[in-house]
């Protein structure tokens, strides 16, 4: 399996956005249980906010098709969204190639 680089650039801030916050971390707690989220976090300075999150997978397809499931994607709080193989030339993280 190989990492990957999602990120996120969110819509401005909602307060439906806000409710659903707690389903779009129940998810990404899912994904990192499952080991498939390897690390996540927001990104606070610059705009947009937005998010980075490295995940394991097979494809960009495979790992789009995983993501889709957001909580925050399905809700449409997602303006933009990259999914892109990362290469990790120093360091490692378990499990990727």
């Amino acid at each position: 399996m190989a990492a990957y680089a999602v990120t996120y650039a969110y819509v401005p801030e909602t307060e439906e956005m806000v409710a659903t916050r707690p389903s779009h971390v129940e998810f990404l707690s899912g994904l990192h249980e499952q080991g498939t989220l390897l690390v996540s976090g927001r990104l606070t300075e610059g705009d947009p906010l937005g998010a980075l999150l490295i995940i394991k997978g097979e494809s960009v397809d495979e790992v789009s098709s995983a993501m889709d499931g957001d909580p925050f994607f399905q809700g449409g709080f997602v303006a933009e969204r990259t999914v892109r193989k990362w290469n990790i030339a120093f360091g490692s993280i378990e499990g990727a190639e």
